[in-house]
């Protein structure tokens, strides 16, 4: 079965792409379409967003009406980022042009402090619920305090710019990037550099994340995206890029998703439900990232002009896994069933040759790289009345007789019986479960 992926490319044209196993529209939604486009980022509450404009305002929008809600002067300048505290209650802003940092409260919309600095700043970053930290043009980095100015001071001096920041409030460590290297900073100990990785592109580093505790991910001005073990010191993936889309307001109410293509499929896929080790590989050519909320119901773009867009996502069930994207799907079964609860086994009718798979429902792994053998492996699953539910056998390997070849037994009330699917490195079998109610 083919169905079509809308993808966003550069020019900011939506154009169709024919991939198997992901069907998303993305459509220019009721942000970001003017000539002045907006910095945009998504809030603790899923109904509101936020925006910064080219003209210095913050905008709180009505995401189910597509209504402004309010409209309110922060900057005289560009707007370059929205940072969240970490349980919501506050966010700042920051104006290159105007040299301003400012706290706001979320709920009342109002501003609570106001930082006028000497030099542009190129970060600006909660400490805690109390502070903040401030980089610079010249590399320094101030922590400042909201109620305590006594208490300001010049934490960190970096020889050059440092265009973005991460704290890790566990180990007191700020993470650092800037033209030539990624640095740790203890915090705790004399504001000592744990280490240093040094950048081996000709580009410089502009902006990071935690991809987990152990991984730092990091965006260069050219579009490179690597994984950078901390641990180890080393960069364990990377992504090459055609562009340079990095300028993004990244929070915990938000997540990455990378778009690209392989072998000439369309892919959509985020970095919460990603195996770096099994499904990245040379052969993946970037695209762009985007932001999408939680429930991946809007995704925001943003362009090598830093305008943004936000885009509204219909139809499919969420992001599939990226491994699913790559093969093709093959149905070989289609079973309409009376029953919401069905009891499924898995296991080798024939001769055991080590043949592995993974089970994927609606685009949600069930079951991953399981060795079948003649012993069955039961287990449930639950349908989604009055659409196709899509129980998709994913061969991890072929064994040593190709191809991956499972029987499954599918029972539920007056129903039993049993089906053999095939798979290989290049097709998926599937089984089409609709349940009518």
């Amino acid at each position: 079965m083919k169905v079509t992926v809308y993808i966003l490319v550069s020019a900011l044209l939506i154009i169709p792409k024919v991939a198997n196993s992901q069907g998303v529209e993305l459509i220019k939604s009721f942000v970001g379409n003017s000539e002045k486009s907006e910095v945009i980022s998504f809030t603790p509450q899923d109904e509101i967003l936020l925006s910064g404009d080219f003209s210095g305002y913050i905008n709180y929008w009505d995401v189910p009406n597509q209504a402004l809600i309010s409209s309110i002067k922060a900057h005289n300048g560009k707007i370059n980022r929205i940072e969240f505290s970490q349980d919501g209650a506050f966010f700042l802003t920051f104006s290159e042009e105007d040299k301003h940092v400012k706290v706001w409260s979320f709920s009342g919309q109002d501003t609570l402090i106001d930082y006028s600095l000497d030099s542009s700043p190129h970060f600006a970053i909660f400490h805690d619920q109390n502070s903040v930290l401030i980089g610079d043009d010249f590399g320094a980095i101030y922590h400042r305090h909201f109620y305590s100015p006594e208490k300001d001071s010049l934490i960190f001096k970096n020889p050059i710019t440092v265009y973005d920041a991460l704290y890790d409030i566990s180990k007191n460590e700020l993470v650092i990037t800037d033209k030539y290297s990624i640095k740790i900073i203890d915090i705790s100990n004399a504001n000592k550099i744990d280490f240093e990785i040094k950048n081996p592109y000709s580009s410089y580093f502009v902006k990071s994340r935690y991809y987990s505790p152990e991984i730092l991910m990091t965006w260069s001005k050219n579009g490179i995206i690597s994984f950078w073990d901390l641990n180890k010191k080393k960069m364990i993936r990377e992504l090459r890029s055609k562009n340079d889309f990095y300028e993004l307001s990244i929070n915990q109410y938000s997540k990455v998703l990378l778009t690209g293509y392989y072998k000439d499929k369309a892919l959509l896929f985020d970095l919460t439900n990603l195996d770096l080790e099994r499904e990245l590989d040379e052969n993946i050519q970037l695209v762009n990232t985007y932001l999408t909320n939680e429930y991946n119901q809007f995704m925001v773009s943003s362009s090598e002009e830093g305008r943004h867009r936000l885009m509204q996502v219909k139809g499919g069930n969420g992001i599939k896994p990226l491994s699913l994207q790559k093969r093709d799907i093959e149905i070989q079964k289609v079973i309409t069933v009376d029953a919401k609860t069905l009891k499924l086994s898995v296991w080798d009718n024939e001769r055991v040759d080590g043949d592995k798979i993974s089970l994927s429902l609606n685009g949600r792994w069930i079951l991953r790289n399981y060795e079948i053998v003649k012993e069955k492996h039961e287990f449930e699953i639950k349908l989604i009345p009055n659409q196709i539910n899509q129980l998709v056998f994913f061969a991890e390997n072929l064994g040593t007789i190709p191809p991956n070849t499972s029987a499954i037994n599918i029972q539920y009330d007056g129903y039993n019986k049993t089906h053999i699917m095939r798979s290989n490195l290049d097709k998926s079998g599937c089984i089409n479960f609709f349940l009518e109610e």
